[in-house]
């Protein structure tokens, strides 16, 4: 038992040693390369020089107008809806005990978009996060509803969310093809994401949202290696199954609410970045949900670096991107999951 446990923790320090370097690397590529290329000495002129720091040479004024201005706020916020995105999709699939849940999957994504997109038409960006996580915890609540039993099926739970997900997909569209233009932004913004709108206002913003629900998430890791056992199991040693559940989705539908009002529904974060990382965290939420901070951060903001240099100078939505990776991995656990029944 010790020699697995002393495997699993030198396994997890590889992991995190792993994740931070190629965080680092992703972090540099997004702030220098682009429509505009910035030199990496220029552009650690530009972020010591927001620290009050001088160094020798002077940073252009386009150089601190596209680092800082543009390309600073747009990874930051790849990073904190990747991390907050993939937080909940571990916690999700713990408490389904289902490798196929995903808040997109479950329908709160698109639930969230829409009230979003109305947000967006009324006030801005504070406006649209407000209204993702209302129409967010609204979307869970009625997939909460639709599945609800003496006892919690699932399986059934993750059918109510795809149904529902497709029709609110739907009702998307209407929202934003009623709404003008010049406000709203495109259905696929909403559907496929993208973060080429962040700025360090709706960072601020959104961060209060994800920090706040994230702590709460990693607050429940302890129940959530009991709900793995069994929701009879759990039940037995003192969990309320029904009440967690539903909290749970609640906390899902704010943190998820919140990243579709700033950077609209990138799919799959959340049912890919566990999957992947299960194998090196080891079997206890804790240590999952902090290695998909890392995890999701880096696949959120390595997308995004995809989709602006894959086809210069057209930028692809994110959501493609991650759908790239992600659909293959959906119909491997499918697959393997049906190959196991």
């Amino acid at each position: 038992m010790t020699d697995v446990t002393d495997a699993f923790r030198m396994r997890r320090r590889l992991g995190v040693a792993a994740l931070l370097l190629a965080l680092g690397a992703v972090g540099a590529a997004s702030l220098g390369l682009g429509a505009v290329r910035v030199d990496p000495a220029e552009v650690w002129s530009v972020l010591v020089g927001q620290l009050g720091i001088e160094l020798g040479s002077t940073p252009s004024d386009q150089a601190v107008a596209v680092v800082w201005g543009l390309r600073a706020p747009r990874l930051l916020m790849g990073l904190v809806v990747g991390a907050a995105l993939a937080v909940t999709g571990a916690g999700l699939q713990g408490l389904l005990r289902n490798d196929l849940a995903d808040p997109h999957l479950l329908g709160i994504g698109p639930g969230a978009a829409i009230g979003a997109a109305i947000g967006a038409a009324l006030g801005g960006v504070q406006a649209a996060i407000a209204g993702g996580v209302m129409t967010g915890v609204l979307a869970a609540f009625f997939v909460r509803r639709l599945a609800r039993t003496r006892t919690p099926d699932p399986n059934r739970l993750i059918l109510a969310g795809v149904a529902l997900g497709a029709t609110l997909s739907a009702w998307v569209g209407f929202v934003v093809f009623g709404a003008d233009r010049a406000v709203v932004p495109p259905i696929e913004f909403w559907l496929l994401g993208s973060l080429s709108g962040s700025t360090w206002r709706g960072l601020g913003t959104v961060a209060v949202f994800l920090g706040f629900g994230v702590i709460a998430l990693f607050g429940t890791s302890r129940t959530l290696d009991l709900m793995v056992l069994g929701h009879r199991e759990a039940s037995h040693l003192g969990v309320d199954v029904e009440l967690f559940t539903t909290i749970h989705l609640i906390i899902t539908g704010v943190v998820v609410g919140a990243t579709v009002g700033v950077a609209g529904v990138i799919v799959f974060v959340g049912l890919l970045v566990p999957q992947l990382l299960k194998p090196i965290t080891g079997p206890f939420h804790r240590h999952l949900m902090w290695g998909c901070l890392l995890g999701g951060a880096l696949f959120v903001a390595g997308a995004d670096l995809v989709a602006r240099l894959a086809i210069e100078p057209v930028e692809l939505p994110v959501g493609l991107v991650t759908s790239i990776l992600g659909g293959p991995m959906f119909l491997w656990i499918v697959s393997r999951r049906r190959r196991d029944a």
